[in-house]
């Protein structure tokens, strides 16, 4: 069994977000590789894996429009427009995604120069397993799986009183917190649960509340 063949094995047993996230770090465990990281934006962003807070924060979402126009990957330190985002040697590879999802895969290598012949070889492969872990995003999502994600004890008392109709306002008053304080917690736990409002935050927390 090739490699590829094995990883195509290998995500169609995942299930959970939290099963496909750790699978993404795990290629971290690779000898050229430092991180991996699957980005959806939708109605939010989700981040499946290890990407450097720098980098995340580099490519916002008209970054990510601009990379998916392109259609292939993009070598850090091939334009000017790579070397922008990228803190490292790294490869973005946009992702053909489903309305209205915008996705990409991100690489970052450990060695810091690599030929040229090497990179097309790595962006081709990459490439070919990223509609591969997007596919499996999707399927997980789009099922409805039960998600497998760990919420701060205060993110589960913000979702709590959600669920019973609070506003952030109110909750804000019942936790003796601020509005901003729950609207905080209230977005990480919809980041997590890759949920798009308090509506799918709810039904996805209805396991834990």
């Amino acid at each position: 069994m090739s490699f590829l063949e094995k990883i195509l094995v290998e995500l169609e047993q995942i299930k959970t977000l939290r099963q496909l996230e750790r699978y993404l770090i795990q290629f971290s465990e690779l000898s050229h590789i430092d991180w991996c990281c699957l980005m959806v934006h939708s109605c939010n962003t989700v981040y499946m894996g290890d990407a450097p807070e720098e980098v995340k924060q580099q490519l916002t979402l008209a970054v990510l429009k601009q990379v998916n126009q392109c259609c292939k990957p993009s070598w850090s330190g091939a334009d000017e427009f790579s070397k922008a985002i990228f803190p490292q040697t790294s490869l973005l590879v946009p992702i053909m995604a489903t309305r209205p999802d915008h996705a990409c895969l991100m690489l970052g290598f450990a060695k810091q120069s690599i030929e040229p012949k090497l990179a097309q070889k790595l962006a081709w492969f990459w490439q070919v397993i990223a509609s591969y872990i997007y596919n499996t995003y999707r399927r997980i999502t789009d099922d409805g799986v039960v998600v497998d994600f760990q919420l701060t004890p205060r993110e589960v008392e913000c979702v709590h009183w959600a669920a019973q109709g609070k506003t952030s306002w109110e909750i804000s008053k019942i936790l003796g917190i601020t509005e901003r304080t729950v609207n905080f917690h209230l977005s990480n736990s919809m980041q997590k649960t890759g949920s798009c409002n308090r509506q799918q935050l709810v039904r996805n927390c209805m396991n834990i509340l």
